[in-house]
This record gives structure tokens, sequence and C-alpha cells, in this order.
């Protein structure tokens, strides 16, 4: 069941880098460029040790990474962790190809999330796993500036909506968190269990 997964990464540690794996640069396109060269040397088959499946990191998927989010540099920083987003990731949810047109050879899109720290801040990374006739591929990951266990609070909130004002605030430090914190819609969805929306007959 999709809760007891969402529990599972809960529970799970984040993943941990430095941010100083690819050499920085000011220059964007040059820092886009450095991190382009770092994962070439990253390519290759790595096992999920949640699910055990293998899945192939190439040249293809790491431009699929950088060709959105580039002005921002934890994205970039966080191509040195694909190979632990890949076998550290927990699997939460599968999804159809709903664009057969534009993509014809993939099946399915699978969603892995995971909690991932860069020189100490908290993000809750999204990774997609494309299947197709050759296998499983990364496709495409993205950050969300929310550390995971918040971001589930938020999350719990909406399918319990009573509860919604006690678990959006952390209680350690104060900090509020709320959905409008988080673009990703799809990240949002896919880590919902069992929200429905509500019918007339409800008030």
């Amino acid at each position: 069941m999709k809760a007891k997964r969402i529990e599972k990464l809960k529970n799970s540690m984040p993943i941990e880098i430095t941010g100083n794996e690819i050499t920085p640069s000011d220059d964007l396109k040059e820092y886009k460029k450095n991190a382009l060269e770092y994962g070439k040397s990253l390519r290759g088959k790595y096992t999920n040790k949640d699910t055990g499946d293998i899945t192939k990191l190439s040249k293809t998927g790491l431009e699929e990474v950088l060709h959105h989010d580039s002005f921002y540099k934890a994205h970039l920083q966080s191509i040195a962790a694909i190979p632990k987003l890949i076998e550290n990731g927990i699997y939460i949810d599968t999804v159809e190809n709903e664009d057969i047109e534009k993509h014809p050879n993939i099946k399915e899109y699978r969603y892995y999330v995971s909690g991932l720290k860069i020189r100490g801040i908290d993000y809750t990374v999204k990774a997609v796993i494309a299947i197709d006739k050759d296998g499983n591929r990364y496709y495409d990951h993205a950050l969300t500036q929310i550390e995971k266990s918040k971001l589930l609070a938020v999350v719990e909130g909406i399918t319990s909506p009573a509860r919604q004002q006690e678990v959006s605030e952390d209680k350690n430090t104060n900090e509020s968190v709320s959905l409008s914190d988080c673009k990703d819609k799809r990240l949002i969805s896919i880590l919902q269990t069992n929200y429905q929306k509500p019918t007339n007959n409800q008030s």
C-alpha cells in the first residue's frame, strides 16, 4: 500500500552531498557544462535498495535533468547525487505515459522520493524513472526546498483537513510550511494517499 511506502519515506535517512563535487562557476553556463561532464563519469546501471529495480543512467538522462532549473545552483549540484538517488530513493507511485505521441517508447513513469542535504540545506527530491522497451532509465529529477518530513506533514494535512493547522507547523523550529511553498504539483499528487474531493453532500 502507498501508505506504507510513505511511512518508509518518512523514516528514511536523507542522502547527503557536500555540494563541492562539481567544480563551481559564477558563470551558470560554465557551471552547467561542469555538471554535465561530472555526470558523464556517473553513467552506468544502479540498483534500487527498496525495489531491486535496475536503472540505467545515460547522457540523455543527464541532459534532461539539466534541461530545466539550470539557473538553480542546488539543482546543478544535485547531479552528483544521482547514483544515491537511484539506489536509496523510496518508490512511491507509477503513472502511465499520458503523451504517447511525444514519447512513444515510454510505457510508464515510476516515481521515487528522497530527502537530500546539500551543504546542510534540506531538500525533497522527486526522481523519475522511465520504463520503456529497453528497461528502466533515469529520466529526470526535481528539487523542492522543503525537508521531507515537513512536506509529508503538509500533505497529511490535505488528507486530514482537520489536522492541517496542527501538522503544517514544525514544533521544533516554529517554521511554518504550506502547499504554496511547493511548486512541484506532481510531487504533491503522488504523495497523497486517500485524499478525496468533497462532494455536494459534504459540508
